[in-house]
């Protein structure tokens, strides 16, 4: 069984975004670089999640894949905001009735990708 299906597959996926989004969209520190159309936000993060643990690759049909660093380059995102945003992620991933290791996995992952995230976009604050 793939990651995505433990995971829940597209229940558990939408289930993380719709958690995620709320803690996000209630974070002072991470409103301020999320768009108010939502819908937008929400169905992007599903279709990339999806593709990461293993499903349907959705992102890359969709969006033309591409590099996560380079598609926030022009974002400021600092550390503060990587933090907040692996907190908000954090949070969502306890709402999701999973196995710890798949969500522990997908977690590792994120960790990874904010990090090269912040180091592309740390040009805003030179």
């Amino acid at each position: 069984m793939s990651a995505y299906e433990q995971f829940g597959g597209e229940r558990g996926v939408q289930q993380l975004v719709d958690a995620f989004y709320d803690l996000v969209y209630a974070d002072p520190i991470l409103l301020p670089l999320f768009p108010e159309d939502q819908d937008r936000v929400k169905q992007h993060q599903f279709e990339f999640l999806t593709q990461l643990l293993g499903g349907p690759k959705l992102y890359s049909e969709r969006r033309g894949g591409g590099n996560l660093a380079m598609i926030h380059h022009e974002h400021p995102i600092s550390e503060t905001h990587a933090g907040h945003w692996l907190g908000c992620m954090e949070q969502a991933l306890k709402t999701v009735d999973a196995p710890e290791s798949i969500k522990r996995q997908l977690f590792q992952r994120l960790i990874m990708s904010s990090s090269n995230v912040v180091r592309v976009c740390s040009h805003h604050f030179e």
